[in-house]
């Protein structure tokens, strides 16, 4: 029987979860400097991001399912490792197509987030599964956020291309600290490759509050990436550079911390409860950008706001999904991911 998890071992898988995320969210508030980099308008550059979003959907198909029938451990190495290939590859693309390509890989490869939470849970006791949570959901939103920050600081000071450079030394030191500190465990359950695809389908039919999450996941991605994705070129055009874009990513790491906190109360009060509220809180933020963003203080404070929202939700629908089965979270975790895509 499980012995639980330790507080060193929730910290690695958040650090490790963070650093994956950070790799994806530092290219957003940089398109406009690659933009004109690389002499391409935003529409064009635009590719680059769905060129990313397509990968990690790619990706969560491929490997996230295989988290219930592997040893983990290599297989969370294994994809960092892939991840720092891709990055130092997209610091010498020379044009919009060929960094479109690597960013394509380098979404697929990014999936330790979404291997490490069902992984955590699984070593975790009952009565840890909230705290646990909260550890992993917390680094994987300040590795968003400083991702984003330290994108834009050092594309102001030292081109786009040192994003890349940096992002990959990160991720390459990483890959060989993961080795040791990752624990090893058995497999959940013994199924073929192309088995875990035919169980999928019956969970969705099986579980109408796994329909209504998913639901309610894809329509705050939607919100969430939307948002983001115009975010640099508004800024921009208020007439600041992709540093205060990093800034503004800054302030809103608080938001992320206190979205943990109130996401414990799923523990309480239950996930309904904790949901509306992040729902809630996720639409008065864009009341604060109807009617102030067209200032540098109401797109901080808005932003913010809806981090709040948004991750307070994501932790109440992840809490709902990993108790519906223990021997199929890594699957759970792949169909809540996909179809908000």
């Amino acid at each position: 029987p499980p012995a639980g998890i330790s507080r060193t071992t929730a910290v690695v898988f958040a650090v490790s979860a963070g650093i994956a995320q950070a790799n994806v969210n530092a290219v957003q508030p940089i398109l406009a400097v690659i933009g004109a980099g690389l002499h391409a308008g935003p529409q064009t550059i635009g590719l680059v991001a769905m060129a990313m979003q397509i990968g990690f959907a790619l990706g969560i198909v491929a490997f996230v399912p295989l988290g219930d029938i592997v040893q983990r451990r290599w297989l969370i190495v294994g994809l960092f490792g892939a991840t720092a290939v891709s990055l130092g590859t997209a610091a010498i693309v020379p044009n919009v197509t060929l960094l479109a390509l690597v960013m394509c890989v380098d979404g697929v490869t990014t999936m330790a987030p979404q291997i490490l939470q069902p992984f955590a849970v699984d070593l975790a006791l009952p009565n840890e599964l909230g705290a646990v949570l909260g550890i992993l959901q917390t680094g994987t939103v300040v590795g968003a956020l400083v991702g984003r920050v330290l994108g834009g600081l050092i594309a102001a000071r030292a081109g786009w291309r040192a994003v890349f450079v940096c992002a990959a030394a990160v991720t390459a030191a990483s890959t060989l600290a993961l080795i040791p500190a990752i624990p090893l465990r058995p497999a959940q359950v013994r199924l073929r490759y192309r088995d875990l695809f035919v169980s999928m389908p019956g969970y969705v039919r099986a579980y109408p509050v796994l329909r209504a999450t998913i639901a309610m996941g894809f329509l705050m991605y939607a919100v969430m990436m939307g948002l983001w994705t115009v975010f640099a070129f508004h800024v921009r055009d208020l007439g600041y550079g992709s540093d205060v874009v990093g800034y503004i990513g800054l302030v809103s790491i608080f938001g992320a911390l206190i979205a943990a906190r109130v996401g414990r109360l799923s523990d309480v009060h239950g996930t309904l409860t904790t949901g509306s509220i992040g729902w809630f809180v996720a639409t008065l933020a864009f009341l604060v950008f109807l009617f102030a963003g067209g200032t540098l203080a109401g797109v901080t404070v808005g932003m913010g706001m809806f981090l709040i929202g948004a991750q307070t939700a994501q932790k109440a629908n992840l809490s709902r999904i990993f108790v519906m089965r223990d021997d199929a979270r890594s699957r759970l975790t792949t169909l809540y991911m996909l179809l908000q895509y």
